[in-house]
């Protein structure tokens, strides 16, 4: 630990958190959806849909209204019993757990690897080996870094099916390609406001299987195996069934123009976000009292987040007050599962426990990580930070 203190920067300069990289070409795409006469879900969701999958390398895409729907869906589409167990990784968004429990599943909670906050292949096993054998596991890619081999592995071989999380993941690459339900039954995306593609609010699924798919599309919209859109063409008939119930979760026009475009700026704004990535580990590499989390430097990442993990003994609570008095955004991503009231109320946890989580659950923070940063940016990020700490004494 360093005694040494550096003049905090100066604080005109603001750093949000996250910010939508949002501009002309969505503006242009929502007037032209607006101006059509159709604004829920419709031709131009097919397009997104059709453009993801060719992006993805995956033959069957499904929007939903959130990362949350395309989860309950896919679990719905493996019809588990009432009251079965879920795996699913301590350390993630509630939703995770939150989609089975909306099913009559219950979640059952796994701890996760130190460098990476993935779920751990070994607190997996040991859950699978207990009387809470999972009827499913939904591994999470956290901060868009690809689940361990293992977990794959281990779930094939136990006959265990695998949802994937992939919230964080829209971009991210592992052995076998993209991440899209190649190693999964489906992978689910996130379109919310802060994710490396956002329209505001909305995702998806990608999977190999056709059954899934058709289930899916059936699944967002009540179980109806008939659309608005289709229903209401001039040419229709009113002939449409109700398969199973469903929930209301698909995905507007409106919100699919904002998606397209920027679809099609997705690779040059994940570019962007690999240099701010490398401009963190450079600047981070003098700075005494925090480490980034040795996953940021994975390869195949869609670096959905930048973490750093703060020495025993820092108040993070302090960093990121002192943080925001010096105009630097940050968050916490996450509060553990367990350490919410219902979830330790209701959830299993694996006979590993969950010390992992429970050793960092103080101690990871995230900086800000967009595609609207600039090195300055992350020169400020990382002297700001310097300054939190130093006042703490490192």
């Amino acid at each position: 630990m360093s005694t040494q203190h550096r003049a905090p920067p100066a604080v005109d300069r603001l750093v949000n958190f996250a910010e939508p990289d949002v501009g002309p070409e969505e503006e242009v795409a929502v007037l032209r959806v607006l101006r059509s006469g159709w604004i829920t879900t419709g031709e131009e969701n097919t397009s997104f849909e059709s453009e993801l999958a060719g992006y993805l390398q995956c033959p069957y895409v499904a929007t939903l209204s959130s990362c949350t729907a395309a989860l309950e869906a896919a679990l719905a589409y493996l019809r588990l019993p009432a009251g079965s167990t879920v795996a699913v990784p301590t350390w993630t968004f509630a939703a995770t757990g939150l989609a089975a429990a909306h099913l009559g599943l219950r979640p059952a909670l796994v701890d996760v690897d130190p460098a990476t906050l993935n779920i751990s292949p070994d607190s997996l096993r040991q859950l699978v080996g207990s009387g809470d054998r999972p009827a499913a596991a939904v591994p999470v890619h956290f901060a868009g870094v690809p689940v361990d081999d293992a977990v794959y592995e281990l779930c094939h071989a136990e006959g265990i099916p695998v949802v994937g999380d992939a919230a964080h993941a829209l971009g991210a690459r592992d052995r076998l390609g993209p991440i899209a339900g190649r190693r999964a039954v489906a992978d689910c995306f996130s379109f919310y406001a802060t994710k490396n593609l956002t329209c505001a609010e909305g995702g998806a699924i990608a999977t190999f299987d056709r059954d899934l798919f058709e289930f899916v599309t059936a699944y967002r919209l009540h179980g109806l195996d008939r659309d608005a859109w289709r229903r209401h063409r001039v040419e229709s008939t009113v002939d449409y069934d109700l398969r199973f119930p469903g929930i209301k979760g698909n995905l507007p026009d409106l919100l699919a123009a904002v998606g397209r475009a920027q679809l099609r700026r997705f690779d040059a704004m994940q570019r962007h976000r690999a240099a701010v990535v490398d401009a963190y580990l450079s600047a981070l590499a003098g700075v005494a009292g925090a480490s980034a989390l040795p996953s940021m430097r994975a390869a195949g990442s869609a670096y959905h987040l930048f973490a750093v993990v703060l020495e025993p003994g820092v108040d993070r609570t302090r960093v990121r007050k002192r943080l925001a008095e010096l105009r630097v955004g940050s968050s916490v991503h996450f509060t553990p599962l367990h350490r919410y009231e219902w979830f330790a109320e209701h959830a299993v946890v694996s006979p590993s426990g969950l010390a992992v989580a429970d050793g960092l659950a103080e101690r990871v923070l995230s900086l800000p990580l967009h595609t609207r940063m600039t090195e300055a940016d992350v020169a400020h990020v990382c002297a700001a930070l310097r300054t939190a700490l130093a006042e703490q004494g490192c």
